[in-house]
């Protein structure tokens, strides 16, 4: 683990996460209007992460986040890697022709997915952990132990009464029936898990279900 870019990342989404971060997409804009952006964002002070966002697989500005852009921990880890500009592999000039959408697609989420990694300095299973919620998500597992602390943490569905049953507790926390929320994450809670993740209080190992949390004082929790 790099904990001096872990720091580096912790402090872009504290102070930029309100107007930019959302776990939705790598890269991309949020599902507003420019002047519903800038009244719910701007002026209102709403979450960024509390809105839909449509991904960017390729950027066509100098700079990866713009005005109006988002992204998500892997997203700001990139953008921090490359000096917050847009690396050559997301650069529209690539594309030819015959170039294939989904091969792109793929091409992208890989290359965020691999340059996270390595300026956090994680493996391909600890980054998967964080920036996903597949059924081994380090985000279901602390909403599964950990939900009185993360209050704001929601499964897919769990307004509509859907989730019940990992709620409960009556199947295991990786079941792959149920998903965290990705709008559940908000910025504040991204960099308290980051933290603690950077302070060894939260371990993650390669392989799968390989996650170990340390008792923590409450007051350390958001």
């Amino acid at each position: 683990m790099n904990k001096d870019n872990f720091k580096r990342l912790i402090d872009a989404i504290l102070f930029d996460g309100q107007v930019r971060f959302n776990m939705s997409c790598f890269i991309g804009k949020l599902t507003l209007n420019p002047d519903e952006y800038q009244q719910s964002i701007k002026q209102d002070g709403k979450l960024a992460s509390d809105y839909g966002a449509n991904s960017l697989h390729k950027v066509e500005t100098t700079d990866l986040f713009n005005c109006d852009s988002v992204g998500c921990i892997a997203g700001f880890a990139t953008a921090l890697a490359n000096q917050w500009k847009t690396p050559e592999w997301l650069k529209p000039e690539l594309e030819t022709e015959n170039s294939d959408f989904r091969t792109n697609v793929y091409s992208s989420v890989y290359n965020f997915e691999e340059t996270a990694n390595l300026f956090l300095g994680l493996t391909e299973g600890q980054g998967k952990k964080i920036y996903y919620a597949d059924s081994d998500s380090l985000w279901k597992y602390i909403k599964y132990y950990e939900f009185d602390h993360y209050p704001n943490l929601k499964y897919v569905g769990e307004d509509y009464f859907e989730a019940q049953e990992i709620i409960e507790h009556d199947c295991d926390w990786d079941d792959s029936d149920y998903e965290i929320c990705f709008q559940s994450i908000d910025y504040k809670t991204a960099a308290n898990v980051l933290t603690r993740i950077m302070n060894e209080e939260i371990v993650l190992g390669e392989h799968y279900g390989d996650i170990d949390i340390k008792k923590l004082p409450s007051h350390l929790y958001v």
